[in-house]
């Protein structure tokens, strides 16, 4: 008896993967973010007599533009353009604040330079230089890299789509001739 040509059950599951894929691209990065891509900076007052009453930080645009900021006790946290300001609480000397974010988007890992300046009650400021680490997620840069690339799943799809048809028509006619043989 002759093999039948049908589609096979492996490509048949391809492309649901693949359309899987491509539909829940933006998810999957969101979700990757949600379990990865968190982080945090701390801001230190080692020396003064006055409490500071707000800090901006002033981030590199990549940065700022992926940033989620999670609450920071004592602190209304607000982020618009590539400044990061820190208002409505207090800081005094020896005390410390710490701001949470999470990265949206993938930013490449390594060192980035930030200025901060503060302020304090009778409004004078101090500006530092310093670095903020960010940590290399690998997984967030491939969630990244699928969802920018998500019309090539769907251009897969339809490939897989278009050879399980033909197998199927394949397999149809082989069956017919089959048949015809056998009369």
């Amino acid at each position: 008896m002759a093999k039948k040509t049908k589609p096979s059950i492996p490509l048949i599951i391809l492309f649901i993967i693949l359309l899987l894929l491509f539909f829940l691209a933006g998810t999957i990065v969101e979700l990757v973010s949600n379990w990865s891509g968190h982080g945090s900076f701390t801001y230190s007052y080692t020396g003064g007599n006055e409490a500071i009453v707000s800090i901006e930080y002033e981030l590199p645009q990549e940065l700022a533009d992926s940033m989620v900021l999670e609450s920071t006790t004592g602190w209304e946290v607000s982020l618009g353009n590539s400044i990061l300001s820190l208002a409505g609480g207090t800081l005094n000397p020896g005390e410390s604040v710490t701001v949470n974010y999470r990265l949206k988007e993938y930013v490449a890992g390594g060192t980035k330079p930030v200025t901060i300046t503060s302020t304090t009650e009778s409004g004078a400021e101090n500006t530092q230089q310093t670095n903020l680490q960010v940590e290399e997620l690998i997984f967030l840069a491939l969630a990244n890299i699928l969802y920018q690339n998500a019309i090539w799943l769907l251009v897969l799809a339809i490939i897989v789509l278009i050879v399980i048809i033909t197998l199927f028509i394949l397999g149809k006619r082989k069956e017919k001739i089959n048949q015809l043989d056998k009369t």
